[in-house]
């Protein structure tokens, strides 16, 4: 069996952030046993040095930084954190299963995950505001605190309004223009073709969480799954097979 440590949210929502996403597409894809453990962002760094799990990073000041997902593999006592550590070591360990590097891509996927998270970082703000509606009060002063001891400025400075917001969905036009290109040049409705791989998967762990967060009925749900005419909205419905939260 294997655990997944994952970002806990209010109840009855389950598996909203972007990384543990990931994570459970690979886990799902391959038709591993698991389970999950739902951690409060004021609980992650407590709960995961105590499982004994790895660092993902240190910080300038030489602090560990422990973060989610994170796994645990009882059959062989592993203990991974970084989603993509974590599918490397799914597919290394248990080849026999769908790879989430299909061979002879794995220089593609890197490249194509470095360049979706340099698109994120531009157009993250437009989280921010809807984050206390899915966290627990703790958790939500938890992020405030520490985002904003982090970039220097309170939170409500750094969420994007009036003008400020429309150049942020340019930006988020823009980064999802440039995956187009990525797709367009696939055989396939996949990233590599036929077949979903991790790049889909850090994709598509991006629009569940905008899709939580904005909330599915809402318009700017509506403006983003939309784009690309439709290719999101479908890629999110093309994967949902291996989508399930049921662990």
């Amino acid at each position: 069996m294997i655990t997944l440590y994952d970002l806990g949210a209010k109840d009855p929502i389950k598996c909203w952030s972007p990384n543990p996403w990931k994570a459970r597409y690979v886990l799902n894809m391959k038709k591993l046993p698991y389970r999950t453990i739902y951690v409060g962002f004021e609980e992650v760094d407590r709960v995961i040095r105590e499982a004994g799990i790895p660092p993902s990073r240190y910080e300038p000041d030489g602090k560990p930084f422990h973060s989610v997902p994170s796994i645990i593999d009882d059959a062989t006592g592993a203990r991974v954190t970084d989603s993509y550590k974590i599918a490397e070591y799914l597919d290394k360990q248990y080849p026999d299963t769908p790879k989430a590097f299909p061979l002879g891509t794995e220089a593609l996927q890197a490249a194509f995950y470095q360049q979706i998270n340099i698109y994120m970082m531009e157009f993250a703000p437009l989280f921010l505001s809807h984050m206390p509606n899915i966290l627990s009060k703790e958790s939500t002063e938890y992020f405030h605190r520490t985002l904003a001891e982090r970039l220097g400025k309170p939170i409500p400075e750094l969420i994007p309004v009036g003008d400020e917001l429309e150049k942020t969905w340019g930006k988020l036009h823009a980064s999802f223009d440039a995956l187009e290109t990525w797709y367009g040049k696939s055989s396939g409705s996949f990233l590599v073709g036929d077949v979903p791989s991790f790049g889909d998967f850090t994709v598509a762990g991006v629009l569940q969480a905008m899709k939580i967060l904005f909330g599915e009925g809402s318009e700017d749900w509506k403006r983003l799954s939309t784009m690309n005419n439709g290719r999101w909205a479908k890629l999110l419905s093309d994967l949902e097979k291996y989508a399930s939260v049921e662990h």
